[in-house]
């Protein structure tokens, strides 16, 4: 009923609240599904000390944390292999190969069985031909010329690259940088040369960065050559190359999205921005100059300047950032919600005390009506509770099930569901709502938001509903936040969980065991839910993942509903529901709510928003 930003240090605790099932004893055991799979492991050939293996996979997030990838011989590990630290690759593990393994293999070429372990489980073996070298020839095919900007990637062709942390590879450049209007400088650069993929040692990427002479533009000429040393020690370098590169200002290209909102984050294209963590002397600016008209207003001048975050050098993110005036939240550079901003921007690099102004472009930004992300959290008693229902492989219908569930619960106004973490909506504009197993309050509940406070007008579009939250405890109220869908399974007869049923939990009703005791008597398998199978069991478990996605999604569109304000916006702030049971009104309490609405099931009412609720979402999340 309470809302609250989260906290990293409580978001953690509710983890281990999860983590360890409680309360009521321990989940089903990973044991009992399927076992993790590999499915391909990108590996350089031939493979060095320090070499990295990608390993994608189906379920490899079910190992946990810390998982490691052993080499075997018959059922005797070879080596084992820890997970490389800041790979940042969140579609795959990454493992580093160690000296020790390099040294058990010895040099040449051999073809093994690998598994993936954690958390008490191993994937199925997977056949990895590999080739192991402590050295290899290095070159470089060519130099580099023509017309660049600051910051471009170049690819450079060659062989012998190396990646991972199998050693350094560096362009070595010296020449002379002639700026445009007069002066020269002696350039002496090192700029990092990395693996355009993994598994490729003739191609390599190189960012032409502010060392090649600063951020002026003019023309550079000299000689490039690879420079290596591997991790061992062993150096070798190429022959120098001829360079010669003609460094033009900033440019802009494009601003996409000419529809934004309020917290979300515009991409700017062009080439020669500036910026990084790794640069902090460097910085690109956007200077806009034109007319701003409020809608239902008066266009008035307006010159300001936009400060990106950096992506590359050819991509910069502006972030229409919020503020909140007279209750409602607005895009602070331009005082309104809405409205329509016409004129010009001129792209500005800094480097230090230098600065440099490129061509301006025309720039029409419609601000339009403001939309509430909502990025929904899987957390790990999640998957572990989907193995209570007999669906653990069934978890991408059912979250696609809850993000359309939700979406059509909210059809009409803007509120965008999302599975994966917004790269275009900052977090000032993103809801974060948490779905995990248990209770950890105790209680049975379905869901609860624990934010501070009835957030009428939605000024806090940032709200997280998970985790816990102090302020709320303090209040009284149960701290832990989020959705637990292992509660739902007090509908049953025969639900199946430890200890006594929780003060909160539902009566059961005769519905839930015809609906789930096919799957949880006998778990759908990944080629059922695929279609295999007599027509009868491929209704059971179309219906079973059907419901299980709309309880699930009804639940979450709730605690959302909460978050945005309701029940009775125009009410009590203490009133969190609707006083009396109507036909599938979506805010009614939870006891008032049954699993026939809920599951969408026979003749049962569609789910709503009721009363003055329709018109409230309308007012702050019109379409």
């Amino acid at each position: 009923m309470t809302r609250c930003l989260l906290a990293r240090a409580a978001m953690a605790l509710a983890l281990v609240w999860t983590l360890s099932g409680c309360p009521g004893g321990d989940p089903p055991t990973d044991a009992a599904l399927p076992a993790p799979r590999i499915l391909s492991i990108e590996v350089p050939s031939p493979a060095l000390p320090g070499s990295y293996l990608r390993v994608t996979g189906v379920d490899l997030d079910r190992l946990g944390a810390d998982p490691t990838l052993s080499g075997l011989e018959g059922s005797s590990p070879i080596f084992t292999l820890s997970e490389a630290a800041g790979s940042g690759d969140d579609d795959a593990l990454v493992f580093r190969l160690s000296r020790t393994a390099v040294d058990a293999l010895g040099e040449g070429s051999h073809t093994l069985d690998v598994v993936v372990e954690g958390r008490g489980l191993a994937s199925d073996r997977y056949t990895l031909s590999l080739d192991i070298t402590n050295d290899l020839p290095l070159a470089l095919d060519e130099g580099l010329d023509g017309t660049a900007h600051r910051n471009d990637v170049v690819v450079l062709d060659g062989d012998g690259f190396v990646g991972g942390e199998e050693g350094t590879l560096v362009l070595h450049v010296e020449g002379d940088f002639a700026r445009d209007g007069g002066g020269t400088s002696t350039v002496d650069a090192l700029l990092p040369v990395s693996l355009v993929e993994i598994d490729d040692r003739t191609r390599g990427v190189v960012v032409l960065s502010t060392d090649l002479g600063g951020v002026f533009p003019g023309a550079l000429s000299g000689t490039a050559r690879l420079e290596r040393t591997l991790a061992g020690g062993a150096t070798a370098m190429t022959a120098s190359q001829s360079i010669s590169l003609v460094f033009q200002p900033p440019e802009l290209y494009s601003f996409d999205g000419a529809m934004a909102s309020v917290g979300r984050l515009v991409t700017v294209r062009g080439a020669g921005f500036l910026g990084g963590a790794d640069r902090p002397s460097e910085t690109t600016l956007l200077r806009i100059a034109g007319t701003f008209t409020p809608s239902g207003g008066t266009a008035r001048p307006l010159d300001g300047e936009l400060v990106p975050r950096f992506v590359s050098g050819s991509e910069v993110r502006v972030l229409i950032e919020t503020e909140v005036q007279e209750s409602v939240v607005v895009a602070r550079l331009f005082g309104a919600q809405r409205g329509t901003f016409e004129g010009s921007a001129t792209p500005i690099t800094i480097s230090g005390r230098d600065e440099v102004a490129g061509a301006s472009a025309p720039l029409r930004l419609v601000l339009g009506p403001p939309v509430q992300v909502v990025y929904l959290r899987f957390l790990p008693g999640y998957y572990d509770s989907l193995a209570r229902f007999g669906l653990a492989s069934a978890e991408d219908e059912i979250a696609e099930g809850i993000v359309r569930r939700m979406e059509e619960i909210y059809e009409g106004v803007n509120v965008d569901v999302r599975l994966e973490e917004p790269t275009d909506f900052d977090g000032t504009a993103t809801t974060v709502i948490e779905i995990g197993g248990p209770d950890p309050n105790g209680n049975g509940l379905f869901g609860y938001d624990n934010s501070p406070g009835k957030d009428v007008g939605n000024v806090r579009m940032f709200d997280a509903i998970g985790g816990t939250n102090a302020e709320t405890q303090a209040d009284g109220f149960p701290g832990f936040g989020g959705v637990f869908v292992q509660s739902m399974l007090w509908w049953s007869e025969h639900p199946d969980l430890p200890g006594d049923r929780p003060p909160s939990s539902p009566d059961p009703e005769p519905l839930f065991d015809e609906i789930f005791d096919p799957v949880r008597e006998r778990p759908a398998s990944r080629a059922e839910i695929d279609g295999a199978g007599s027509a009868q069991r491929t209704e059971e478990i179309d219906r079973a993942i059907a419901a299980l996605s709309s309880i699930i999604g009804e639940t979450t569109a709730h605690e959302l509903g909460h978050s945005l304000g309701m029940a009775q916006p125009y009410g009590p702030v203490t009133a969190f529901h609707r006083d009396d049971d109507g036909d599938g009104c979506v805010m009614d309490r939870g006891g008032d709510r049954p699993l026939a609405e809920r599951a969408q099931q026979g003749s049962a009412a569609r789910s709503v928003f009721c009363d003055d609720e329709p018109d409230y979402l309308r007012s702050i999340l019109a379409e």
